[in-house]
């Protein structure tokens, strides 16, 4: 145990999206710990507020005690007195964006804008999340209006930061089913999702003994026919 942690049982700690970086927790890291924990690996005490008791570092850490030994099991936590939610908004961000998995372009973002909310200033910001001051403009724009949707909103606001496969709608406005489809949808581009896809299909690498995946490519097919322009080139 560090010098500056003490045991708590973990039932005691609070989940609080407002203090997240993050815009969900992964589960395969989740597991990964898990797996590190069995094989008799010593994870970092647990980080959180003294009086609230809310989690400023260590979520999957958390998850994975939690996963592993049950609710009522105790953790390693270091507390730290902050003076006011802004502190506390600022130390979970650097602290994730210094160690644990990285944050990805969507987490950044949330960094920013919660930040930002909570009154830093972009200098202030870039060196919260060791990033390059030129960078935080950039960050701050990806965003579209939605209402509540499973912690993906910036705290505070009704606006989620957008992936890059949908960077297109900035500004728009999603709605309930769009933003909980957005949860699920890749971090990279679609065109780039195309591509694999259809190199998979013509270059037959794709197990089509799988029923699965075939009923999901059936209902791909359909979807494009219905909702595709016709091309160019059908036309002649």
């Amino acid at each position: 145990m560090s010098a500056k942690a003490q045991s708590v049982a973990l039932a005691e700690l609070v989940e609080d999206m407002d203090l997240y970086p993050r815009h969900a927790v992964d589960n395969a890291h989740v597991r990964y710990l898990v797996d590190a924990l069995e094989a008799g690996a010593s994870l970092p005490p647990i980080v959180a507020d003294r009086k609230s008791r809310r989690i400023t570092d260590g979520w999957h850490r958390a998850r994975a005690y939690k996963r592993l030994h049950g609710p009522t099991a105790s953790v390693d936590v270091e507390f730290v007195d902050y003076k006011n939610q802004g502190a506390m908004v600022f130390d979970a961000v650097a602290r994730n964006a210094r160690h644990g998995r990285k944050l990805d372009a969507i987490d950044r973002t949330r960094s920013v804008l919660m930040l930002r909310s909570a009154g830093f200033k972009d200098g202030q910001i870039a060196g919260a999340i060791s990033c390059n001051p030129d960078r935080i403009q950039k960050l701050s724009v990806k965003v579209a209006s939605a209402p509540a949707a499973a912690g993906q909103n910036v705290p505070g606001t009704k606006q989620i930061t957008l992936k890059r496969s949908v960077a297109h709608l900035e500004g728009a406005r999603l709605n309930k089913s769009q933003a909980k489809a957005h949860a699920t949808l890749p971090g990279t581009s679609f065109l780039l999702v195309a591509r694999q896809l259809l190199l998979g299909l013509t270059e037959e690498m794709i197990d089509l003994e799988d029923e699965r995946l075939v009923a999901q490519l059936c209902a791909l097919r359909d979807e494009l026919v219905a909702t595709l322009p016709e091309h160019p080139r059908e036309k002649e």
